[in-house]
């Protein structure tokens, strides 16, 4: 098996394309989240429609003077989170952000002391982590392109290497999940110490939370790889899957305050990962919980590829 793992990573590493994720864009991304840690303010965009002076002391707002109510589109778009308008001299908030926001927005409105953005403070570590999540994810799928083209001829290939099925399907497994953890975890590391991040994680809590992520970046790989048939449409098929779940998630940003829309990304496996850096960064008590929860769902995704595998393996045997 270690000689088969062995091939594999040769392979790997001889495809030179595939190296460039981990090598060339994933620095990309960590300027890009250290950037946006030190040097991006986000604010929310609220349009006040008329000579109306609406005073929102708050660092929180960036106020748009209108003339005209805008189109639903509009706010749709996220142009605008929220637009007020007055009638017979009471303040309408029109958005489509949900009740909380909406009420919270009134009652800055009427002159009280409200903070729009609640929960813990997302810094440097937690953007990197939330970063680098869509991009791990898809390096991990891109790498089983040579599961997938010996699934064609799977059965001459463990006779040739003298290993079980399971052995043969794990030894890829476990060729993705160093190809994908180590370059990684080096970039993220060496990037923290020689910028000096100052992320209140520590270089080992790091590597633990790139390990986690680099899991499920395999399993979800194997398991997309073992489903579909035809390398675009896995390609095509997972990577559409990868980013509706990591932007759902908010690895990048809350895209809603839509009850639903955030019951769905908290459902997410990488919101459970930035949820557990979230909480490292701010200093909380460590619940494992949420890395618990990446876990399990990681093996569930493995053991249904090996079953799936197996069925295919057993129909085309016959």
């Amino acid at each position: 098996m270690i000689n088969v793992i062995k091939g594999i990573l040769y392979r790997m590493i001889n495809s030179k394309t595939y190296l460039i994720m981990p090598i060339v864009i994933t620095p990309i991304v960590i300027v890009a989240a250290i950037y946006f840690s030190s040097s991006f303010v986000e604010k929310v965009n609220v349009g006040v429609v008329g000579n109306n002076n609406v005073n929102f002391n708050s660092e929180e707002f960036n106020i748009i003077k209108l003339e005209n109510k805008v189109p639903l589109s509009d706010l749709v778009k996220n142009k605008y989170e929220a637009v007020i308008y007055f009638e017979n001299g009471k303040a309408e908030v029109n958005t489509i952000k949900g009740d909380d926001f909406k009420s919270k927005l009134e009652k800055i409105v009427n002159g009280e002391n409200i903070t729009i953005k609640s929960g813990e403070k997302r810094g440097v570590a937690a953007n990197i982590v939330g970063y680098i999540t869509m991009f791990v994810i898809l390096l991990g799928l891109m790498l089983y392109r040579f599961f997938f083209d010996d699934k064609k001829g799977i059965a001459k290939r463990i006779i040739s290497a003298n290993i079980s099925y399971e052995q043969y399907v794990f030894s890829h497994f476990i060729s993705v999940f160093i190809m994908t953890f180590i370059p990684t975890v080096l970039i993220t590391i060496l990037a923290k110490e020689v910028l000096n991040l100052d992320t209140r994680v520590t270089g080992s809590e790091l590597t633990f939370i790139v390990l986690i992520l680099s899991l499920l970046a395999s399993a979800f790989g194997l398991l997309i790889s073992s489903v579909l048939k035809g390398e675009e449409n896995i390609s095509m098929l997972g990577g559409m899957i990868n980013v509706i779940t990591t932007l759902l998630a908010g690895s990048f940003f809350t895209i809603s305050n839509n009850n639903l829309i955030n019951t769905l990304g908290s459902i997410m496996p990488q919101k459970h990962i930035l949820d557990f850096t979230i909480a490292l960064e701010n200093g909380k008590g460590l619940s494992y919980i949420d890395i618990l929860n990446v876990i399990l769902i990681s093996f569930i995704m493995i053991i249904c590829a090996f079953l799936i595998n197996k069925y295919k393996i057993r129909k085309y045997a016959h």
